[in-house]
């Protein structure tokens, strides 16, 4: 019987996302004020201080609902957070908004609800909403707002953070593990979001709320999570020292199958 040590490193590299994907898509919104566009929202200045051209400003006009929409043009992508710069001096005009991340266009929203302003008080107009949700559109709406103007959306400046869907790490820039269902993975540090393909686990057994394959990992592939790496071995003689990436235990393998210890 063959006994191999799987020896791991037990070292962690914490890789946070911080990119910004508003340079990727297009931006609309309700109703046009003046000379505003929803694309003002977009650029710099990274604050609250109001223009026409460099705020998105819908139609003060009393209007039942005020939504600023902006779609990505690749297609979803993983959302981390969203952080919004509203008009300084005017958080009555936003109070009782909600974001959501939706795979539609819809309007009311139909999607995720990242985020909903609580009552009582007036809203933070400098926010950054955790969201941690796949989608194609981000959008700001509001149906309540100011008593007497009704919501308006004043956003002067929109950053969405996260990755294109299949890619992780520092600018996006690595890609998600095939072992990931859907090649599907957190933009931060690369695990599994939807779970680990059971192909990679043994006897396709693994658990859905943890993602971990409950019987261990089909040879060849190392770590009973779901971020099963696959291994390189060095052969002296009859045994194998087996070097992994994403566990500080050791393991056993006998005659194929992982056993955890």
């Amino acid at each position: 019987m063959l006994l191999v040590l799987l020896i791991h490193t037990g070292i962690q590299w914490t890789i946070r996302a911080q990119h910004n994907l508003t340079p990727f898509g297009t931006a609309s919104q309700s109703s046009m004020f003046i000379r505003s566009s929803a694309q003002g929202a977009l650029y710099p200045p990274i604050s609250n201080e109001f223009s026409l051209q460099t705020c998105s400003t819908t139609n003060v006009d009393g209007a039942s609902k005020a939504w600023w929409m902006f779609q990505f043009s690749f297609g979803s992508a993983f959302i981390t957070d969203i952080t919004i710069y509203y008009r300084e001096g005017f958080a009555y005009r936003m109070d009782g908004f909600k974001l959501y991340v939706t795979n539609s266009s819809n309007i009311p929203p139909d999607g995720y609800l990242c985020y909903a302003d609580p009552d009582p008080g007036l809203p933070d107009i400098t926010q950054t909403i955790p969201c941690n949700q796949l989608g194609k559109y981000v959008i700001y709406y509001d149906t309540k707002g100011d008593d007497k103007t009704g919501p308006v959306v004043e956003l002067c400046y929109v950053s969405i953070n996260g990755c294109q869907k299949g890619m992780w790490g520092a600018n996006c820039s690595k890609q998600c593990s095939s072992i990931c269902i859907g090649q599907h993975c957190h933009p931060e540090n690369g695990s599994c979001v939807w779970g680990c393909d059971e192909q990679k686990c043994f006897n396709n057994k693994w658990d859905m709320h943890t993602g971990a394959c409950t019987e261990g990992c089909v040879r060849g592939w190392v770590s009973q999570i779901c971020n099963c790496s696959k291994y390189e071995s060095v052969t002296y003689d009859s045994s194998s020292i087996i070097i992994g990436f994403t566990s500080t235990t050791v393991n056993q393998t006998f005659g194929g199958k992982n056993y955890l210890k």
